[in-house]
């Protein structure tokens, strides 16, 4: 895959004296503290503010991009300029903006501190999201980006449903998603509910397919069983599957990064029952 273009324009403006942040940190030496702890609270101060802006917000593949990234600097060491570093590693889209500079002793650089501003121009040659890493040349990390590549009339989804699903009305009951979000969109499901028994019982969903606009999909909902006796315990174990069966529908509607519906449907299009569910933060 080839490398998006890039190309990188600098600026800063006045910001805010840092005099007494200076004194905190003679200070700080002065009362015997750990080097470690030093460069924590020299480095604290650039780092807090750093705020980013993409232009376009979003768009398709082959579109240039803007990224800005801006962070209170002290003026006496200001970059030298900026480098983007990096290409898909492991399947992952990722770039590092490294600012050509150095953080670790701001007791020479100066009493100002003054706005720098970072502009990369990026053109991601593929929809997906690509992580924006900044750092400085010592390996101070700053912040993180992400540029959201995708047309608007995509069927690629919106949303990353990667992780574990709940639904607050029906506690126990439950999906988990893996999701090649950044990939190629294939999302397979976990879905586990109970039976009119009581006896809890797990589906897969497989074959999801993306509607344009990238908030709904259709898969279908398999279940697998074993040949009788297979297990020994008296509980489940791992045993090799004997048979795999479609039994429904499954429709996802994304309402949101952290919430969503998911139908079981007959082929017919009759929903036999749905959930309302929401997304495990951990």
């Amino acid at each position: 895959m080839a490398s998006p273009r890039v190309d990188l324009r600098l600026h800063t403006s006045p910001f805010f004296p840092v005099r007494l942040a200076r004194r905190v940190v003679a200070m700080m030496a002065a009362m015997g503290l750990c080097t470690a702890s030093l460069v924590a609270a020299q480095t604290a101060i650039p780092v807090m503010a750093v705020s980013f802006d993409i232009v376009p917000a979003a768009a398709g593949a082959g579109v240039a991009r803007q990224v800005s990234v801006s962070l209170p600097w002290p003026s006496g060491c200001l970059p030298s300029g900026a480098t983007v570093v990096g290409n898909d590693l492991a399947g992952k889209r990722t770039l590092t903006l490294r600012l050509d500079g150095n953080l670790r002793d701001i007791q020479r650089c100066g009493d100002m501190i003054v706005n720098y501003r970072a502009t990369a121009r990026i053109t991601p040659n593929a929809e997906g999201d690509m992580r924006v890493l900044v750092v400085t040349n010592d390996g101070v990390y700053l912040g993180e980006t992400t540029i959201h590549t995708r047309a608007a009339s995509s069927d690629r989804s919106q949303v990353d449903l990667t992780g574990m699903w709940y639904d607050p009305a029906t506690f126990g009951s439950g999906l988990t998603f893996v999701h090649g979000f950044t990939r190629d969109d294939v999302v397979f499901g976990t879905w586990y509910v109970y039976d009119a028994q009581g006896v809890a019982r797990w589906y897969t969903i497989q074959n999801v397919q993306w509607k344009a606009g990238g908030l709904e999909a259709e898969g279908l909902i398999y279940e697998t069983s074993a040949n009788s006796g297979a297990c020994v315990p008296p509980m489940g174990c791992p045993v090799m599957f004997a048979t795999v069966t479609s039994l429904a529908r499954a429709r996802i509607v994304v309402q949101g990064s952290n919430s969503a519906q998911i139908q079981a449907l007959t082929p017919g299009g009759t929903v036999l029952f749905a959930s309302t569910i929401s997304r495990s933060i951990f």
